[in-house]
């Protein structure tokens, strides 16, 4: 199911401006007939009412979101990656394979730590972070990345894992 992200967005602020107004015309409806008394009975007996409907509807939004949301998700195995890459974390290294990348795969990084967790970052050239995964001893965690730029890239752990933490960094070129 291909779901445009933008369509997505425009379908969340309807029903947002939908349940908006909804909630605007009921708040006016109450106000002006509040100036009139009412026997306690005929208020709590609406009151119930109200209440009885208002847990319907929330359950009803709520749950049509969670399952909505569920496509949205990615789950392992939904990887577009045309190449693995191995990552190996440990004080204070970190071991690639391959080393070099050519511009334009999309990358999954199978990673993982030898010794305690470390938290991978993934830099640009310019600096800016790609993304980032948790490695973890006894674990692999993955972490799909697209390079297209050529240029030289950054691992840095993102986790305080030791006195030489700062010194955990590991450069790799995306060629062309």
């Amino acid at each position: 199911m291909e779901v445009s992200f933008g369509s997505f967005q425009v379908a969340v602020l309807m029903a947002f401006l939908f349940v908006t107004m909804a909630l605007v015309t009921i708040f006016v409806v109450v106000a002006r007939q509040s100036s009139r008394n009412v026997a306690f009975e005929t208020v709590t007996d609406t009151g119930y009412r109200l209440r009885r409907a208002w847990l319907a509807f929330l359950v009803l939004l709520l749950g049509s979101g969670v399952v909505l949301s569920l496509f949205f998700l990615p789950f392992p195995g939904d990887s577009k990656a045309t190449a693995t890459v191995n990552v190996s974390g440990g004080l204070f290294y970190w071991s690639m394979n391959p080393e070099t990348i050519p511009v334009g795969s999309e990358v999954s990084f199978d990673v993982t730590s030898a010794d305690v967790n470390h938290g991978l970052g993934i830099y640009d050239p310019d600096g800016v972070l790609m993304g980032s995964v948790q490695a973890m001893p006894g674990y692999h965690n993955q972490l799909d990345l697209t390079f297209d730029k050529p240029g030289t890239y950054m691992m840095a752990c993102l986790e305080y894992c030791g006195f030489k933490h700062h010194d955990m960094m590991k450069e790799f070129e995306v060629t062309q």
